[in-house]
């Protein structure tokens, strides 16, 4: 007994520390707690989840935006908003009453976890278990002396079909994920029959508009030379470059790499999980507008963007005009009939450029639904 007892002090003394974010009230009397349905999971990014933590008591444009989903009901269950930091994973969870700041507020540690932990599918917690089971009867044999394993064999004396496990997971996250209308699963491995029929939803076109800048080198046939001259570049006004539309969006299609085909620069966005599932595809070119040659991303969209979402989305494009897709493309010249070799920026850092929406730009944006053709996916 005495030894077993020593075995643990010992396992206290080197277990692994558990860190977290938390408050610690002081001489708490008791912890009187209330049953909270979290009405939605709001991703923030940068200072923003900070200064709500540091000031909840002030307006916040996240819970502004959706104080409706937050109430207390007949049955005294709080409807709530749980605000979700990108970096650390910590969370505030607010019942602003109505109000446009945190009237009533809790910090949650670790609360990704919990979101994570809820999202978790009946078919991934078996796998999850299976999993878990596998690794123990390694580290048990491990301990007998073996040193080898076979996968395949560990697997064979599974009790799970771990392929239907799979299968099942990927239908039920289709069935949650905000861009798909439909996901059906059918029984695999039966001939003539797909084991998933999904549908998207319909798409609706949302498109930003910005200003271009267009410059060429000097040609030394058309200016006396001069040094200082020579080594600037010759701006092309945009109501000029119209008739180069086609040479330009030829170079953009040539310049994009194969993982853009369907989705454009949304391939390369990481942040906000409902953006992302909510805008398909941002596909970039040039098009006349009243008279002038401007920047254009075309974005299909599954569902309207609130507020926070349509700006998390023209960031994400604003840094693709600045340093990403087109801080690249920029460096290389555009042969065209009109002007020789260009070169287009989607960006510049003058005050008048901005990536504005058809409706900020004050004329009527056309918007086209689309039936998604049904897909069938085989296993």
């Amino acid at each position: 007994m005495a030894e077993t007892r020593k075995s643990q002090k010992i396992q206290e003394v080197i277990m692994k520390k558990l860190k977290f974010n938390s408050t610690l009230n002081h001489k708490q009397s008791d912890y009187k707690t209330h049953e909270v349905i979290v009405e939605k999971v709001v991703t923030v990014y940068g200072r923003s989840f900070s200064e709500l933590k540091d000031h909840p008591m002030r307006d916040n444009p996240y819970i502004a935006e959706n104080r409706d989903l937050m109430y207390i009901d007949s049955d005294d269950i709080a409807h709530c908003l749980l605000l979700v930091d990108y970096d650390s994973g910590d969370g505030i969870l607010v019942e602003s009453e109505g109000s446009n700041y945190a009237r009533k507020s809790q910090f949650i540690p670790n609360a990704r976890a919990l979101v994570e932990s809820n999202e978790l599918t009946s078919s991934e917690r078996e796998l999850h278990n299976e999993l878990k089971r596998i690794s123990d009867k390694i580290a048990e044999l491990a301990h007998c002396g073996e040193k080898n394993f076979d996968f395949e064999e560990l697997l064979d004396k599974s009790d799970l079909d771990l392929k239907s496990l799979l299968h099942d997971s990927v239908v039920t996250m289709l069935q949650e994920r905000e861009d798909i209308q439909m996901a059906e699963s059918h029984s695999i491995d039966v001939d003539f029959q797909p084991d998933i029929t999904v549908e998207a939803k319909p798409i609706q076109e949302l498109t930003f508009y910005c200003p271009l800048h267009i410059v060429r080198e000097y040609d030394e046939s058309d200016y006396d030379w001069d040094e200082e001259v020579m080594d600037e570049q010759e701006v092309i006004p945009s109501k000029y470059a119209v008739d180069c539309a086609d040479e330009i969006n030829k170079f953009i299609q040539d310049y994009s790499e194969p993982e853009e085909e369907h989705r454009g620069l949304m391939v390369y966005f990481d942040d906000n999980p409902a953006v992302n599932e909510k805008v398909f595809s941002a596909i970039p070119s040039v098009r006349e507008i009243d008279g002038e040659l401007m920047g254009v991303f075309e974005c299909q969209i599954t569902d309207e963007l609130t507020d926070n979402e349509l700006e998390d989305l023209r960031c994400h494009l604003t840094g693709q005009c600045s340093d990403g897709f087109f801080e690249g493309m920029e460096q290389h010249p555009i042969k065209t009939a009109d002007y020789g070799e260009i070169y287009v920026s989607f960006w510049n850092s003058e005050d008048s450029w901005a990536l504005q929406t058809a409706e900020e730009m004050s004329f009527e944006q056309t918007e086209d639904l689309s039936e998604e053709p049904q897909i069938d996916m085989t296993m």
